[in-house]
């Protein structure tokens, strides 16, 4: 995707408050959402520049607007690999144990004014 429509998604799916069923998850990706819209949005540390190609990792749920989340299954490029969520994590867990708690706490690169 492009640098900016990787801003226009980024900007619908930030409207997904925190307590929704429908909350984003982001790896790599910074920003404050205030009043709908996206300030000091960054994706490993640098700012998004609108002319550079990205590429991004999402369920095919979410890929294909689930949750309402805008469709990204059309956009060039777009590969459903067929994985599983439960069973990539399944996998992740068995071959990562014991896990720890602390590793995966939020880092508050992602805040809703």
């Amino acid at each position: 995707m492009s640098g900016k429509e990787v801003i226009d998604y980024l900007t619908a799916v930030a409207q997904m408050k925190p307590d929704s069923g429908a909350y984003p998850q982001f790896a790599n990706v910074s920003f404050v959402a205030k009043d709908g819209k996206l300030n000091d949005l960054k994706i490993k540390g640098e700012p998004v520049d609108p002319a550079k190609t990205y590429r991004m990792a999402t369920l095919s749920f979410n890929a294909t607007g689930g949750d309402g989340y805008p469709r990204i299954d059309n956009k060039p490029g777009y590969v459903n690999t067929g994985f599983i969520d439960a069973e990539v994590l399944k996998e992740y867990v068995q071959k990562n144990s014991p896990l720890d708690a602390s590793a995966y706490e939020p880092k508050g690169d992602v805040s809703w004014q």
